[in-house]
């Protein structure tokens, strides 16, 4: 009995043992690190998920943040710098997270560290406090690391550390493949775990941040639609290939006989909606009154402080966001960089001959806007380095929406023929604060907020660029369309007031106008995904059969997104099932149909979908 327990505390006291148990205790730590800052340091709920809640998810994510530090220790072999790298790290990520957040009410997906290389754009969206305070952290984790690999350490044996390295990478290697059917990972969770499809900050929340992160890894950007195969592909081209040679038969002109721009202006909203500003006061005076005069409403963004590339996604090629695989948060960070090229307006444009720019007054890297214009069609791409209108409003680091149209009519001016002109504005982007000398008081806005009082005089020196725009365009000697639209409110108005508005914040002013005469019907709501065939409505051109399928969609489904859903008489549903079994039959189509080009053989894309027949 007695060399029993000599044994056992030889175990117990042995260098390597001591080691394991610190890595137990320091994975334990980076678990309520993470959870405390995605719950926005509510020690509370940390608490609560931990011990009474999700315990089993816990501990379930706790042996792949173990499994995390095994492959380090391996690759290391320095157990010392293994915890330190481990939970400084989650520090980093848990402040990503709470700022995200607080930013965008979204959680830190994968996706994002893609943007680990945007410094500058980085650097404006924290505050100097807060950049002071990182640097000197890295800067004293640095040197710690240093001193403790100058440090004795107890090694793992060559044998060893390779085993460890073969078993742990494999198990890393199989926990990536998180979303693939039968994933033993996710089946473990699913026990417990209640996913929330259309809510990633109620997904992050439910199921722990771990959890959360792997259900958002890359996937196949769309599951496969049952019953889909090259019959079905063939009968459904057919289909929407006649109901555009019937809607063809109805449109005056063959082609696209005007210069056209689009314009999604940064955070550009109506924060009139809000009832909040004394009665005389209104920060865009000349764009609301354009707006009763021509074809106008409101759309429905999906973000709320965020979202603009998906937004532009949507808008440029008519695929929603809605179908995609859950775990696909920005495609052009996660498979459109992947394609040689994709179907959407631009590549409509190029086919009748015109010359296709888009211009982001910011860097070329910002979503890989470099590589996906060039996947989507456009023949150039101007952005803040390469503009030759630079000019800023006071303080405000980003260009003027009035440079940026500056900008864009110039290049209108050089080309021969018609245009399409792609605008992404920078001057409403976030942080607010210090942008402006003189800002709206409170009287005037409603808010004491700093941040929305300077928002406010952003609105107007937009409404003063849109002045200047449409006179413009007015004396332009050739047609020019313009479509227009805000991404996303910004988020200085908050949560609290989100909630308590309905959907007012989900909805953004979108407007149709030019120097010809347009119909100027009105739309209560419209998602981004439609303003090609509404378009082509206006200039009462002909479609594509893809087209026709979204002209079919809207009539059943005239905005929509992942757990909100719009049906004709204004009403909405939380889920596809709540729909009536004709919105559900012609999403099915169009399920296929992005499917196919994203996922699929492109059968569709090859035989001419998005071609006018």
């Amino acid at each position: 009995m007695r060399n029993v327990n000599k044994r056992s505390s030889l175990f117990f006291s042995d260098p390597l043992f001591k080691q394991l148990l610190s890595f137990l205790l320091s994975t334990f730590i980076i678990q309520l690190i993470l959870q405390w800052f995605q719950n926005k340091l509510n020690i509370g709920l940390v608490i609560n998920f931990t011990f009474l809640w999700h315990t089993e998810k816990f501990i379930i994510s706790w042996g792949i943040l173990m499994l995390v530090a095994l492959w380090l220790w391996a690759v290391i072999n320095n157990a010392k710098v293994v915890n330190l790298l481990i939970v400084s790290s989650s520090m980093v990520m848990g402040y990503l997270t709470y700022e995200k957040m607080n930013q965008r009410e979204e959680p830190l997906y994968p996706a994002d560290f893609k943007m680990a290389l945007e410094i500058d754009f980085l650097l404006k969206m924290i505050s100097p406090v807060a950049i002071v305070v990182i640097l000197g952290a890295l800067i004293a984790i640095i040197i710690v690391l240093i001193r403790l690999f100058k440090r004795n350490s107890v090694k793992l044996p060559l044998l060893v550390r390779l085993l460890l390295f073969t078993f742990t990478s494999l198990g890393l290697f199989y926990t990536s493949q998180f979303q693939e059917p039968g994933n033993l990972v996710k089946r473990a969770y699913d026990r417990t775990a209640k996913w929330i499809p259309y809510s990633q900050k109620m997904n992050y929340y439910n199921t722990g941040f771990v959890a959360g992160f792997l259900y958002n890894l890359p996937s196949a950007p769309m599951v496969k639609p049952d019953g889909l195969n090259e019959a079905t592909l063939t009968a459904l081209f057919s289909k929407y290939a006649a109901q555009a040679n019937e809607i063809n038969t109805q449109r005056k002109n063959e082609q696209i006989a005007s210069n056209v721009i689009y314009i999604m202006n940064e955070s550009f909203a109506d924060p009139l909606v809000l009832e909040r500003a004394d009665a005389s006061y209104d920060p865009i005076p000349f764009t609301r009154n354009l707006a009763q005069r021509v074809r106008s409403g409101t759309m429905l963004s999906q973000g709320y402080g965020g979202g603009t590339a998906n937004i532009e996604f949507e808008a440029l090629t008519g695929f929603s966001m809605e179908p995609f695989a859950v775990n696909i948060s920005t495609p052009f960070t996660q498979f459109l960089p992947k394609m040689t090229d994709f179907p959407s307006i631009v590549s409509r444009m190029n086919e009748e001959g015109h010359t296709t720019f888009a211009t982001h007054p910011f860097n070329t890297s910002m979503y890989k806007r470099r590589d996906n214009y060039h996947i989507l069609g456009f023949d150039h791409f101007y952005y803040d380095e390469t503009m030759t209108y630079q000019d800023k409003v006071d303080n405000n680091p980003y260009i003027s929406d009035a440079s940026a149209y500056q900008e864009i009519l110039e290049h209108m001016k050089k080309s021969e023929g018609y245009d399409f002109a792609h605008l992404v504005t920078m001057q409403n982007h976030t942080p607010f604060n210090g942008k402006y000398m003189e800002v709206p008081s409170f009287q005037e806005t409603g808010f004491v907020n700093k941040d929305i009082n300077h928002y406010h005089r952003d609105l107007m020196e937009s409404d003063r660029a849109m002045t200047e725009l449409v006179t413009a365009i007015e004396a332009w000697d050739e047609p020019v369309a313009v479509v227009f639209w805000g991404d996303h409110w910004p988020n200085v108005f908050g949560e609290a007031l989100k909630r308590d508005s309905g959907d007012l914040l989900s909805r953004t002013p979108v407007m149709v106008f030019g120097n010809q005469t347009y119909a100027d019907n009105k739309w209560d709501i419209v998602s981004p995904i439609y303003f090609m065939p509404e378009l082509w409505e206006t200039l009462d051109t002909k479609v594509t059969p893809f087209e026709a399928l979204l002209m079919t969609m809207r009539e059943e489904l005239p905005a929509f997104e992942k757990g909100m859903y719009y049906l004709p008489d204004g009403s909405t549903v939380r889920t596809r099932e709540e729909l009536p079994e004709s919105a559900r039959a012609v999403l099915k189509d169009y399920d296929r149909v992005m499917y196919d080009t994203t996922t699929g053989s492109q059968q569709l894309e090859e035989s001419g979908f998005f071609e006018v027949k």
